[in-house]
C-alpha cells in the first residue's frame, strides 16, 4: 500500500512539473518567449508635424484611411529608418528603404521571424500584400487579411521571400485600424 501511494505521489509530482513547465514556455499571446524587438504600426487620423523624429524606433505612424507602402531591404542589422508613413510611404524606394532586416547574402535568406497581431476596436481589420523585386518589376508573393486578435501569428513567409533582398509591403486599412503589432525575432 505504501508503495502504491509513493508511486502515485511521484506521478502526480512529475505531471505537475511537466504541465507547469509547459505553461511557462509560452507567452500566452501566441508569440514565442525570448529576446525580440517590438514594432508598432499605428494608424493616425492625420499627418505628423514637420519636426517628427519617430521617437525610439519602435513605431511607425501611418494613415488610418489610406494605403501605405513600406520599402524593406535586407542588410546587416535591424533598423527603422522612416517613422512617418502618413505620407503613404515608409522609405522612398528600394534604394532608400524605410525598414532594414538582417539578411544573409551568402545563403540568400532572411535572418528574422516576424509575428503579428492587430489590436484596437473589436471590428478592426487590415489587408496586407507583399512583393519582391526581381530586377525588373515587383512580383506579388504574399497576401493576407488580419482581424483584431489577442494572439500573434507567424507571418514571416508572407512578409519576406528568401532569395530577394528588396521587398515592398502594402498595408490597406479595411476597418477601424489603430495598431498592428509586430514582434521581430533575430535568428
Amino acid at each position: 500500500m505504501k508503495k502504491i501511494i509513493a508511486v502515485s505521489l511521484t506521478v502526480a509530482m512529475l505531471l505537475t512539473l511537466v504541465l507547469g513547465t509547459g505553461a511557462l514556455a509560452g507567452t500566452g499571446n501566441g508569440a514565442p518567449s525570448g529576446q525580440h524587438y517590438n514594432l508598432n504600426i499605428i494608424g493616425v487620423p492625420k499627418g505628423m508635424n514637420a519636426n517628427f523624429d519617430g521617437g525610439n524606433g519602435a513605431r511607425i505612424f501611418v494613415s488610418r484611411t489610406g494605403s501605405t507602402q513600406f520599402y524593406v531591404h535586407g542588410g546587416d542589422s535591424y533598423a527603422i529608418l522612416d517613422h512617418d508613413g502618413t505620407d503613404g510611404v515608409v522609405g522612398t524606394s528600394r534604394l532608400d528603404p524605410g525598414i532594414i532586416f538582417p539578411y544573409d547574402t551568402t545563403s540568400d535568406t532572411w535572418k528574422v521571424q516576424i509575428w503579428v497581431r492587430l489590436v484596437g476596436p473589436k471590428d478592426s481589420s487590415i489587408h496586407w500584400t507583399s512583393k519582391y523585386w526581381d530586377g525588373a518589376e515587383w512580383v506579388l508573393f504574399g497576401e493576407f487579411t488580419l482581424d483584431k486578435s489577442s494572439k500573434f501569428s507567424l507571418k514571416t513567409g508572407q512578409l519576406l521571400m528568401d532569395g530577394y533582398q528588396d521587398i515592398l509591403w502594402q498595408l490597406d486599412p479595411v476597418t477601424k485600424f489603430r495598431n498592428l503589432q509586430m514582434r521581430i525575432y533575430l535568428e
